[in-house]
């Protein structure tokens, strides 16, 4: 370079100053420096490193203009320090602006961990990069994005405060639904695709087919009941389906995987028929049965009332566990409506089997409650064989009105058999006819004009009755109290009060016996009142008479005049 005057130097000198932007041309590209020519009496050096990218690559080669700044006028050589760092700077501030403005993306390089999150270099601007939006995933290894370069969204900026917020989602996000586009644009029906289940839902599972998701909804995962999907997928586990449908407009695709193999119910009716004995697995349970699978997981149903001939059995949970494997007759089947009804009480002998030759009718048996009633109880005979014991045939006594409610459950009783049926299933039990009806040999035991001492049981509007013995009363009308009858029956006769009459009419067929108070006075017309003594005296006296007739007809047979008790 030509020496140049003392004026010259200081009209140089005044051509740049400390801060000024100058344009140079890159003259020599040193192992640590850029030497560029701003047309100054000396030329310019920056450090290598500013015309690095964020990949570490060199943007500038001789001869390129380049717009810089001056730092210092001269250093130990007589050189002019320069930055193209500095003048960047506002220019990317700019230009960060503008994108954040427009929702552009921008590069990055990922240098270091931070707390929270991560730093990056964004072009010789620090940004923040939070570890929820470095991944659309949670990730366990936080080194793994570390020196590596994105393209990322700026989701906040304030140049201010040199702040910049930077986020990988929206970007990984776009590049998915363009992969999912494609993919579903490849997809059709019937296509049989690899891939990885990604997680489990209640009603299915949600499988990654290599950049685009599909549901295997849990009706399509096996031909039989399916009550958990965990219970035939693992999350991560590879998977073979089938396409069963595909929505592009809407970006949803079905999958099968029991389509993978043959529908159970195809030439079913060829291999499956009523009566047939085969074993099957119990898969799920209900209030009112079980549900079973066959070997090639045709799916059955098997109701409570088939799984045992006992009816004690409340709950399937009772008698099954989920995975037994039982012997079962197929008792009905719908190959249109694809049901098919199994039984396992029927593998067992039938306590139906000659029930009349081991229970005769009028055969006495011992039979426990099982249950009680609003018409009577329910007897088990023996396992399985239930009878009813209607409340009509509990007691002879037809005043109780619900003299099952004297009972209890697991309570034994003997009762007599009264009827069968067969077809219906049904038998009839009695507990009033083990003891016999006490009004078949009444006529016997009571005689018309006989006399008699016993308590009144309770009161009516029309008299009184008074119990003879166990489930036999009589009648005193009130017209046969007294003559006149009584004003007030209370006045006259009390519940419990013990009083002599005489039988006046007895009626098996009606189940009647009529007695009578005012007949025990001469002739039944009216008499004066007995005192104590008299009363006490003629009870004497009958039932020395009584016992006198007892001992001649035990001698002759022969009878007495009822005018001999009066």
């Amino acid at each position: 370079m030509p020496e140049m005057t003392m004026e010259e130097l200081l009209n140089e000198e005044k051509r740049v100053s400390r801060g000024q932007v100058v344009n140079g041309v890159v003259v020599k590209i040193e192992a640590d420096e850029i030497i560029i020519d701003v047309g100054y009496k000396t030329e310019g050096v920056i450090p290598k490193p500013e015309f690095l990218d964020i990949s570490g690559e060199l943007t500038v080669k001789v001869g390129d203009r380049v717009d810089v700044s001056v730092e210092r006028m001269s250093d130990s050589n007589g050189r002019l320090q320069l930055s193209k760092r500095n003048v960047d700077k506002s220019r990317l501030w700019q230009t960060l602006e503008e994108a954040f403005g427009a929702g552009q993306f921008i590069k990055g390089r990922v240098t270091k961990k931070v707390n929270g999150g991560y730093r990056a270099d964004i072009g010789g601007v620090e940004a923040f990069l939070p570890a929820s939006q470095v991944s659309l995933q949670k990730t366990t290894d936080s080194d793994e994005y570390l020196d590596k370069i994105y393209q990322f969204k700026i989701i906040k900026i304030d140049r201010a405060r040199s702040n910049v917020v930077i986020s990988r989602r929206p970007v990984l996000e776009l590049e998915k639904d363009a992969t999912r586009q494609k993919r579903l644009a490849e997809l059709n029906p019937g296509d049989i695709l690899e891939g990885r289940v990604k997680s489990l839902v209640s009603y299915g599972a949600f499988i990654d087919l290599n950049g685009v998701d599909g549901l295997l909804h849990i009706a399509d995962i096996d031909w039989g009941r399916v009550n958990k999907v965990e219970d035939y997928l693992k999350p991560d586990h590879p998977i073979k389906v089938m396409v069963l449908q595909v929505d592009r407009e809407k970006g949803k695709i079905s999958l099968g995987l029991k389509q993978m193999t043959v529908d159970p119910w195809v030439e079913a009716d060829k291999r499956y028929r009523e009566g047939l004995v085969l074993e099957v697995e119990v898969t799920h349970f209900a209030d009112y049965g079980v549900f079973v699978k066959t070997p090639d997981h045709l799916e059955g149903f098997c109701h409570i009332t088939e799984i045992s001939w006992s009816k004690k059995l409340k709950k399937p949970s009772e008698t099954f566990k989920i995975g037994d494997k039982r012997q079962a007759q197929i008792i009905d089947i719908d190959f249109e409506k694809r049901k098919i009804n199994f039984s396992f009480k029927r593998m067992e002998k039938s306590p139906w089997d000659q029930v009349s030759q081991r229970y005769p009718i009028g055969a006495t048996v011992t039979a426990k409650v099982t249950n009680v009633t609003d018409f009577g109880l329910f007897l088990e005979i023996e396992d399985g064989l239930e009878g009813l014991l209607h409340q009509s045939d509990i007691s002879w006594d037809k005043r109780t009105k619900a003299p099952q409610k004297e009972y209890k459950i697991g309570q034994t009783l003997t009762v007599k058999m009264l009827a069968i049926d067969l077809e219906k299933k049904r038998i009839s039990l009695g507990l009033k006819q083990v003891e016999g009806d006490p009004w078949d040999q009444i006529e016997e035991k009571y005689k018309t004009g006989q006399i008699l001492t016993a308590k009144v049981s309770r009161l009516v509007e029309f008299g009184a009755f008074v119990e003879l013995e166990k489930n036999v009363e009589g009648l005193i009308h009130k017209t046969e109290i007294s003559n006149p009858p009584p004003k007030s029956l209370e006045e006259a006769l009390k519940p419990g009060q013990e009083v002599t009459f005489k039988v006046i009419g007895v009626d098996s067929g009606k189940r009647r016996i009529s007695l009578s108070l005012k007949a025990l006075t001469s002739k039944g017309q009216e008499s004066e009142q007995l005192d104590e003594e008299q009363i006490v005296h003629r009870k004497t006296s009958a039932f020395q008479k009584m016992l006198k007739k007892f001992m001649k007809t035990a001698k002759s047979a022969d009878s007495e005049d009822d005018e001999d008790f009066e």
